[in-house]
């Protein structure tokens, strides 16, 4: 959490006002949650206008809210594989039983995150892109790749046409050459981004291939580089990136295809059931 920030909301000169209190009270105790919020949503909370937030953060120095965004995405910036905190400190809490207990109420408080996704448009959109497309295409990179690999291994239950692209050859062709229409990219991609991500998705948006993207909140090009954004919390804690968000909204965008898809899944499970024994790919029951 960026100091500074919080700094500037407790100075004298951003609590002048009952709507300045207002305000920097509700920031100062929200700002895990202003990736997900507009000035709109922050001013129906508060009970201000849209005109007074704009004005507020004016004055504490952000030409409106994404600026803020940004800053707080860059105050909690470290790479992915880092221990974040001092080592003795660390084995002493895990020793005692508290690091993994704060780690595991991360990722409750993570979950609950989730799902408010879950009941947003841009959720019901993704589900929708995942059932209407001709095909699928699963991106992601370097730690998290194993993500998109497991995504498009599980949809290719639900439904045909899925692939996992690693983009080995260079060039995306089988994502960006072609009769583009009705296919749809699903990019996996959070913090720290691979320098491939953004091309790809901007190249395929220009083409006519629909985006799908699953970040984090540390991702401050979303909007622009995908059709529809699924933006999930990003790790805060006292450890390297886990997984665990990420793994939670893949299982849940399954569960809610296949639940969509209904009978359609059944015939098609039987189909690649019939050839996994013909290929023998299980033991027998």
């Amino acid at each position: 959490m960026s100091k500074t920030i919080l700094e500037r909301l407790n100075s004298e000169d951003l609590r002048r006002s009952r709507s300045d209190k207002l305000l920097a009270l509700y920031l100062e105790r929200h700002l895990a949650e202003l990736p997900f919020e507009t000035a709109r949503s922050i001013a129906a909370k508060v009970g201000v206008s849209p005109m007074t937030v704009g004005r507020f953060l004016r004055r504490a120095g952000f030409d409106g809210l994404e600026p803020l965004k940004q800053e707080l995405r860059h105050a909690r910036s470290n790479p992915a594989w880092q221990v974040k905190g001092e080592v003795d400190v660390l084995q002493a809490d895990i020793r005692e039983g508290k690091l993994l207990a704060r780690l595991i109420n991360q990722q409750i408080d993570n979950l609950r995150q989730v799902y408010e996704v879950t009941i947003t448009p841009q959720w019901q959109a993704c589900v929708d892109a995942l059932i209407e497309a001709s095909e699928v295409y699963v991106a992601a990179y370097q730690n998290i790749r194993g993500m998109a690999d497991y995504m498009a291994a599980q949809l290719s239950y639900a439904r045909p046409g899925v692939r996992y692209v690693d983009g080995l050859n260079g060039t995306y062709s089988e994502v960006l050459d072609g009769a583009v229409e009705g296919r749809l990219l699903f990019m996996i991609e959070v913090r720290r981004f691979a320098s491939k991500a953004l091309p790809l998705a901007l190249e395929a948006r220009k083409r006519g291939v629909k985006v799908v993207l699953l970040t984090d909140d540390f991702c401050s090009w979303a909007e622009e580089a995908s059709d529809i954004a699924l933006i999930i919390p990003g790790p805060h804690g006292p450890l390297w990136d886990g997984s665990a968000t990420i793994m939670a909204v893949l299982d849940l965008l399954l569960s809610n295809t296949i639940v969509v898809l209904g009978a359609k899944v059944d015939q098609r499970v039987e189909t690649l059931t019939r050839l996994q024994d013909i290929f023998g790919d299980f033991e027998k029951i």
